[in-house]
């Protein structure tokens, strides 16, 4: 008796889809290395419909979608700093109002697209449609990459002994003022600048000694052991061009 072959019906694949996030951006693309003092970490997904930046240089970049809109931006907390300093510094630069004289931000474009990647921090970028590969813009930003320095620099001195929330306000006090000093002492070198966001009577002094109950003398120390870590931090460079990249091969 002959037996009849089994028939194998061919898998069914459901329709290909843009990428959500960038869960499956893991394949790696050329890192991305056009502005200086910016390294920019970069992976796709088989649909290049995502892009997955982190920022594996010593600056910090801005980061905001193509010119023409066709992708969006998205948070990509899964390989981001966890640790509290880190995290708070940034919350103090997104609250400092410091992105406002960021000249290369166009006016129109909305808050929740211009993201600041701090060294190691990272953001997923999102085409929706199949036929636009995912892309983005980005600028280093001299004031920007200060605030986050001195804010890191100055949470991972104060929050050992203070909480998050009583911390806070000051961090942002503190890049709010870096920002004024940078932007407005641009011939001074780095840490001229951070002595006078630190010194005296500044208002990143007047609220920090504040946490330290006006303690004069341990807000000396605190601005020596802050100045000490920024020493160590990379030199900062001038604004850089805006530049694209896109998910290409």
């Amino acid at each position: 008796m002959t037996e009849t072959p089994s028939i194998v019906l061919p898998r069914t694949t459901g329709p290909v889809k843009a990428a959500a996030d960038c869960a499956h951006s893991t394949e790696q693309l050329p890192p991305e290395a056009q502005a200086d003092g910016v390294a920019l970490a970069a992976t796709t997904d088989p649909t290049r419909t995502s892009l997955l930046l982190k920022n594996i240089g010593g600056l910090t970049a801005i980061i905001m979608p193509d010119a023409g809109f066709t992708s969006r931006l998205i948070a990509a907390p899964a390989g981001n700093p966890t640790d509290l300093a880190s995290r708070a510094a940034l919350i103090a630069v997104n609250n400092s109002g410091g992105l406002a004289g960021v000249l290369d931000i166009p006016v129109f474009m909305p808050k929740n697209q211009v993201i600041v990647v701090p060294p190691q921090w990272g953001v997923c970028v999102l085409s929706d449609s199949l036929k636009e590969f995912a892309s983005a813009r980005y600028l280093q930003d001299k004031s920007t990459t200060a605030q986050y320095f001195l804010s890191k620099a100055l949470a991972d001195q104060v929050l050992g002994k203070n909480s998050i929330a009583r911390t806070q306000p000051t961090l942002i006090r503190c890049a709010k003022s870096t920002a004024d000093v940078v932007k407005g002492k641009p011939t001074l070198s780095d840490i001229e600048q951070y002595v006078e966001i630190l010194a005296p009577g500044s208002p990143c002094r007047n609220s920090y000694q504040a946490l330290l109950h006006s303690d004069r003398d341990a807000a000396d120390q605190l601005a020596t052991a802050v100045l000490s870590e920024l020493q160590a931090t990379p030199r900062l460079k001038p604004n850089s061009d805006l530049v694209i990249t896109t998910a290409r091969s």
